[in-house]
């Protein structure tokens, strides 16, 4: 088996103990019953229309123990409250990273859960720009291959707050395209930069914001 596959069914061990892990931990079952509040709330008065993804850069982690890897991918959707506010929750994972010491072998995941709500800040005909906010959970798992006594596969959920901007831009009849900076306020603080599309999949209304 190559070493890629080997990664590949990491990851998918990784994911499967993430799931089990959210489904028992009271702090995340907070964060996922006020995330249902909020978007109750929105549905009211907002409309989902559009989803899409891309790619998302990290700056380094300011911790000697991490690692993390670059490109990584988002994926998103986006709710129209009004004129002026977008709500916009997002999973992004980092690619693994692999690390060798003397001890053994350690791999990192590293994710992010978000719920950012935009404010629009100007219209230019295609162009959209934005200033946004919201709250972030940080998910690290590391895993060692190792026989040393001690060092063990170790899961953090960190929460966090979010700020930055973006800039949104009609491309065609249902596709948009997305730039957007954010940084994390969390134990673990980060810069994140995303590139990606958005997908109209009721249909867009105007050709120009």
């Amino acid at each position: 088996m190559s070493e890629q596959q080997v990664t590949f069914f990491k990851s998918i061990i990784f994911m499967r103990k993430y799931v089990f892990f959210i489904m028992n931990k009271k702090t995340a079952l907070r964060y996922c019953l006020i995330f249902l509040l909020v978007l109750n709330f929105v549905q009211i008065h907002g409309q989902f229309n559009r989803f899409g993804g891309g790619l998302t850069f990290n700056s380094t982690i300011k911790s000697s123990d991490l690692n993390i890897g670059n490109p990584g991918f988002n994926f998103r959707g986006v709710m129209e409250i009004g004129d002026k506010f977008f709500l916009i929750p997002s999973i992004t994972f980092q690619l693994p990273k692999k690390k060798v010491y003397l001890d053994g072998e350690k791999i990192t995941f590293f994710g992010n859960l978000d719920v950012n709500l935009t404010y629009t800040l100007a219209t230019e005909k295609q162009l959209l720009f934005y200033a946004l906010a919201g709250a972030d959970l940080t998910n690290v798992y590391t895993t060692w291959d190792t026989e040393v006594p001690g060092l063990g596969n170790k899961y953090e959920i960190l929460p966090g707050f979010a700020i930055g901007t973006g800039i949104e831009m009609i491309v065609e009849k249902d596709i948009n395209a997305f730039a957007q900076v954010k940084y994390i306020i969390s134990k673990y603080q980060q810069l994140i930069i995303y590139v990606g599309i958005h997908y109209y999949f009721v249909g867009r209304k105007y050709r120009t914001w």
